[in-house]
């Protein structure tokens, strides 16, 4: 890379009328900034009590029409857009902020005023159609066969949008130098952005819905352009990752590592050429102010049908039509939402009772009857030390970003960047499947319980990210379901389960997960109890916890059937004689002692390394106050060397004075 900051300048001096005629559909601006990173425009106030606080600067996001001045002057290399259009007013929210040095950063007072779901109007289905990482730094000298194969795949992409917006014609392609960018027409949105205007709520599901679809739609296109156009995956690898804030670098843009702009390319002839930096001229420069107003230009609002009708399919042919399409969903999740609060009002105010009636006893306990406690625990958990400790490759990768970004462990970023915690909101999301979580779901990335962000993480998988947590020291009490408890298929339970009892057992520290034994029951082999002792302890711990576990105590003579699970799966005919059950109850009698042992072991080593610290300590004190003594007795014994060496004198003194004197220091010694 050769340029100079002046022809850069320059550049972009140039390329103005491009990005005013790029910056609006409509009356709905669109976000501009300067290398990746200038989201605000920034001016002193006089707030004074913002000033007090802290925060003597106000922000609002550049506008790329109005700001473009101040954008230009900012700019080292890479100019960008977003790829949607929001409400004018979006871009007249100032907040009070301060910039932090150390950081780099940009500090809010409250949140940062970044348009939301609600703003949007002009929301194209977008897709990063990315080169594949080992031919990207061959761009420019791309072999022709490889230049061929591109264009091909390109092509079948673009109908693939076809087919989402029902027409060849709004469809849009940018060459991006290290790939290309495919949008569908912005317009296409605006009447759903009309319809739901006076419905702020309505308006922000069904955008983020549309942005989630569509980038699942597109990933299922890409396995179709796959299997159609042989070797399409070898040199196109999509990146399906539009969201309401999606950077772009727009037509002329300078790519940040080659010295080569994004240029427009034609849905009706596909040509990949590469256009370097120098070869920008005026000819170029018209074609690109065309494509920004083909682009921005409203004449594809009739595509709404066609969007509605693919993205929402099983809705669109019951109801026939966008506009009620969109309705019965919005009602449909409102009414899901509506159910989810009914069932944590009830389960609380269950809690509450069964809470009142233990008197609080259950606070600080290792088990719990309620899964809300679990809940509450997972999401009090800080899920930035998940990301930094667990599930990054690299944390806060760029501090210019007024949230951390990190690389994430469970996928390649090629940026390292695609990945953010929202600190506040105390979730985390992968910008690459526009999805993300909580602490557990992050978790359950980081030790692979899930490969993707977009997974759902639920059943099983949930419970066994607890674990993981658990595993990494936090403190997440284990739901127990007492008798008489709900259980997930309907009904109750007429006693705690046998899985409960046996979790119980682990969570009390009464028998050690790796202590249980194989059994043979009806539904297979199980896990129990190495001994009726064992389960009894259990029992009566469960019961010190006032928990219900509507079970019976068993003695040697009983059946190990008896005691364990009645269900098909769980369910056991042993027929262990008394003796046996001993034996298997001295066999865990042995493995706790033994691993007690360990822990003790391990426990005496620690101490002693401490009390070797401390004799070490203590002999240097010891050698330390030796020395000072010492050093104090010399002292001591030079005084009173110098002392005497000084009372003659004194008594010649006394001689040389006058009887009355003498009798006034005498009389003045015996005072």
């Amino acid at each position: 890379m050769t340029l100079s900051k002046s022809a850069i300048r320059e550049h972009y001096r140039r390329a103005k009328p491009v990005y005013e005629a790029l910056a609006t559909v409509t009356d709905c601006p669109t976000i501009g900034l300067n290398d990746f990173v200038g989201w605000y425009i920034k001016r002193d106030h006089d707030d004074v009590e913002a000033i007090k606080a802290g925060y003597p600067q106000r922000g609002r996001v550049a506008r790329l029409d109005r700001d473009y001045d101040e954008i230009h002057g900012r700019l080292d290399r890479t100019l960008y857009a977003v790829t949607t259009y929001k409400t004018p007013t979006a871009f007249q929210r100032w907040e009070p902020c301060r910039y932090d040095e150390a950081e780099g950063t940009t500090v809010w007072q409250d949140e940062p005023p970044t348009p939301g779901y609600a703003d949007l109007r002009a929301v194209p289905a977008w897709g990063d159609i990315d080169l594949a990482d080992d031919i990207k730094p061959q761009r420019g000298d791309l072999d022709g066969e490889t230049r061929a194969l591109v264009e091909r795949t390109l092509d079948a992409y673009i109908d693939e949008y076809a087919t989402l917006y029902g027409t060849r014609k709004a469809v849009y392609v940018l060459d991006s130098v290290g790939g290309a960018y495919v949008f569908g027409a912005p317009e296409a949105t605006l009447p759903i952005a009309d319809h739901f205007n006076d419905d702020p709520d309505a308006l922000e599901r069904v955008f983020d819905e549309f942005l989630d679809r569509s980038n699942a739609w597109l990933q299922e296109a890409e396995a179709r352009v796959n299997e159609r156009v042989d070797g399409a995956g070898d040199v196109i690898q999509p990146d399906w990752v539009n969201n309401k804030n999606r950077q772009y670098k727009p037509p002329l843009s300078v790519h940040a590592d080659h010295d080569a702009v994004v240029t427009p390319i034609a849905t009706d002839d596909v040509r990949y050429e590469l256009r370097p930096f120098e070869g920008v001229d005026d000819a170029l420069l018209e074609q690109a102010v065309s494509w920004a107003d083909d682009l921005t230009r409203v004449e594809h609002t009739d595509c709404v049908d066609s969007l509605v009708a693919t993205l929402w399919p099983d809705l669109y042919d019951d109801h026939g039509g966008w506009q009620a399409t969109l309705e019965a969903w919005v009602e449909a999740e409102r009414e899901r939402e509506r159910e989810r609060q009914r069932q944590r009002e009830a389960a609380l105010q269950r809690r509450e009772e069964r809470m009142a009636d233990l008197d609080g006893t259950l606070e600080g306990r290792p088990i719990t009857p309620f899964k809300e406690d679990v809940y509450e625990a997972v999401e009090d958990i800080d899920i930035t030390e998940i990301a930094r400790h667990y599930a990054s490759d690299a944390y806060d990768t760029d501090p210019n970003q007024p949230r951390p970004q990190f690389d994430p462990c469970w996928r390649h970023s090629e940026s390292g960047q695609s990945c953010f915690v929202d600190e506040q909101a105390n979730t985390f999301g992968d910008s690459k499947v526009n999805a993300g979580g909580g602490p557990a779901k992050l978790m359950a990335l980081a030790t692979g319980i899930i490969s993707a962000a977009d997974a759902d993480l639920d059943g099983e998988d949930y419970w066994a990210a607890v674990d993981e947590l658990r595993s990494a020291g936090y403190d997440i009490p284990v739901w127990i379901p007492e008798a008489g408890a709900d259980r997930v298929d309907g009904g109750t339970y007429d006693q705690m389960p046998f899985w409960a009892v046996r979790k119980a057992a682990v969570a009390l520290e009464i028998c050690p997960e790796n202590a249980f034994v194989d059994r043979e029951g009806e539904g297979g082999t199980y896990e129990g109890f190495p001994g009726y002792e064992t389960y009894n302890e259990t029992l009566e711990a469960i019961e010190d916890a006032d928990l219900n576990h509507g079970r019976e105590r068993v003695t040697p003579e009983e059946n190990a059937a008896d005691y364990e699970s009645k269900s098909p799966a769980e369910s056991t005919t042993s027929d262990d004689r008394p003796g046996d059950l001993d034996r298997a109850h001295l066999r865990e009698k042995n493995r706790l002692l033994t691993a007690k042992i360990k822990r003790l072991e391990s426990e005496l080593e620690e101490k002693s390394e401490q009390i070797e610290g401390l004799e070490t300590k203590v002999n240097h004190l010891q050698s330390e106050l030796a020395t000072i003594r010492s050093e104090r007795d010399r002292l001591e014994a030079a005084l009173e060397e110098r002392e005497f060496e000084q009372e003659p004198n004194q008594g010649n003194q006394d001689e040389n004075r006058s009887p009355l004197d003498r009798a006034r220091r005498f009389v003045s010694s015996n005072r």
